[in-house]
Formats: structure tokens, C-alpha cells, sequence
């Protein structure tokens, strides 16, 4: 829950860093990784942790930095640039429906009649945030276009509860989140000077939202998120972090005004109720089984 309060406030973070300087997505993304990582190379270093794995841990990495870490970031944090805080988030909070469907098939977690009910309510829910059921062109305006970058993202990031359930199994939770994070930092370097979009921050200001990015909603958010999915299933741990599209809710009415029309609003009902419909059917468990 404290992760998710603290992925909470990235939407407005971001949209600041916008409107501050000319950085895109791909950019902001790459530097979030880089403020984080000193801090916690530190940790895994005076922890003395250790970083040695196997060839099939190094793939699982590396698929954990692309899939969870670089293109989930780089989807969420471009549909900030054409929608609100407020629709991105509730979006992006189809991920544990997702989610439900992936352990289901990767972790072998049970499909329940209500999971699946859960999905249909989140699936519902987006289309009505969208503005499908409303009779709509798919890509209309600029806020459609990122309400389905955003909804791309949720399935970009149902796949870090699934790596970070399979990573954490004998792993430290900051050495899951340093490993992951060099190999999604990677990713985004090779990307941003391939595509030629490599911008450094011009400013005290812009720094300082970087750095503020870089330690709070993630360093800090992933190493309280990864130390209780070691306690709890995958779906369940999707399910506390419920708190972030309330938290982003919040924040943008009372920071950028921002505010959801009644089919946002009940789009986003929807999405909140399959989650606790979720919530409701998982059994929390120790990775171990106990």
C-alpha cells in the first residue's frame, strides 16, 4: 500500500517535468533509472548481497528490465503527453486483471469464477473510459490516444508481478529491483540513441524532479512493493497497490484540476470493484508455500 501512495504522485511528477523542459518519454524514463540505481547499488553493497545467477536468471532479468521496466515506463509515462493523470492511472490499473490471467497461466494460480468475473468488470471499465461504448472513432482525439497507450502499459505491467514473483523467490527484493533496473536502464539508453531522442536535463529545476522521480515512486516504491510480493501471490499484491489510481485520482483534481466525466467515473468503479472482487478470491501465501 505504501507503494502504491508513492507510484501515486508519478503522473503529477511527470506532467511537471513536461511542462518544465523539452524532455520526452523515453528520456525521463532513462534518468528515473539512473537517479535510482546509485541508491540502491549502495544497499545491495553494504548488505553484501549477492549477485551471482544462473544463464535462465540472466534471461528472466533481462526480459523483467524490457517487458516491466522499459517498455511499461515508456508506454505510461507517453500517455501523460495526451491524456489526464487521472485517465492513465485508472488504465493502467487493468493490470491485475491482467495479471490474474498471467498467474493463472504462468504461475499456475487458480482461475476462479469470480477472477473472471473481475476481468470482464475491468474490461468494461476501460472500454468506458476510452469512450468506446460511446460509439466513437478508437483514436478520435489526442486523450483516446493515450487512454489506449496507458491501457498497453497495464499489460506491459502485469508482467512485473509475474517476474518479480519468479525472481523473488530466492532473491532479495533490492537486488531483484537493482539487476532489473541496470537492464531496463540499458534498454532505454539503446533506445533513446537509436531513435535519437537522448535529451540531458537543462536546469536546477528539472534535476530536481528527476531526482525526486528517481528516488520516491521508484526506489523507494519498488523496494516496499517487492518485500511484501515475497509475502503474498501475485494477484493479491496487484491488489494493494489500489491505492495508486486513488492516490493519482486525488492528486490530479487538487494539483492540475483535472476531473472524470460520469463514464470515466463509472469506467473507473468498475476497474476499482474488480480489483476488490480480487482481492476478495486470493489467499495470501508465503512464496514457499506456507
Amino acid at each position: 500500500m505504501m507503494a502504491g501512495v508513492l507510484w501515486g504522485t508519478i503522473g503529477v511528477i511527470v506532467k511537471t517535468i513536461y511542462a518544465v523542459t523539452a524532455m520526452g518519454p523515453v528520456s525521463v524514463s532513462l534518468f528515473r533509472l539512473l537517479v535510482a540505481l546509485p541508491f540502491l547499488a549502495g544497499l545491495v553493497m553494504m548488505k553484501r548481497y549477492d549477485l551471482s545467477m544462473t544463464r535462465r536468471e540472466l534471461i528472466l532479468f533481462a526480459g523483467f528490465g524490457f517487458c516491466s521496466l522499459t517498455v511499461f515506463v515508456v508506454l505510461y509515462f507517453a500517455s501523460f503527453t495526451y491524456t489526464t493523470v487521472q485517465h492513465a492511472a485508472a488504465l493502467l490499473y487493468t493490470a491485475p486483471a491482467f495479471v490474474a490471467l498471467l498467474s493463472w497461466i504462468i504461475l499456475k494460480e487458480r482461475m476462479t469464477r469470480a477472477k473472471i468475473t473481475a476481468v470482464a468488470l475491468s474490461v468494461l471499465g476501460a472500454l468506458l473510459i476510452v469512450g468506446v461504448l460511446r460509439g466513437g472513432q478508437l483514436f478520435g482525439s489526442r486523450t483516446q490516444i493515450g487512454d489506449w497507450l496507458a491501457l498497453v502499459s497495464g499489460l506491459a505491467y502485469s508482467s512485473w508481478y509475474i517476474f518479480g514473483k519468479i525472481l523473488g523467490r530466492n532473491r532479495e527484493p533490492a537486488v531483484v529491483c537493482f539487476v532489473g533496473m541496470c537492464f531496463g536502464a540499458l534498454f532505454l539508453f539503446l533506445i533513446a540513441v537509436a531513435t535519437g531522442t537522448l535529451q540531458i536535463p537543462n536546469g536546477a529545476i528539472a534535476w530536481e524532479l528527476l531526482v525526486l522521480l528517481g528516488l520516491v515512486p521508484t526506489a523507494l516504491a519498488y523496494l516496499s512493493y517487492l518485500a511484501g510480493l515475497r509475502l503474498i501471490d501475485a494477484t493479491r499484491a496487484s491488489v494493494f497497490a489500489i491505492i495508486e489510481p486513488v492516490t493519482a485520482v486525488i492528486l490530479g483534481f487538487l494539483l492540475l484540476q483535472e476531473t472524470l466525466s460520469y463514464d470515466s467515473l463509472l469506467g473507473f468503479t468498475l476497474i476499482v470493484s474488480s480489483i476488490l472482487l480480487i482481492s476478495l478470491t486470493s489467499n495470501s501465501t508465503t512464496p514457499d508455500g506456507r
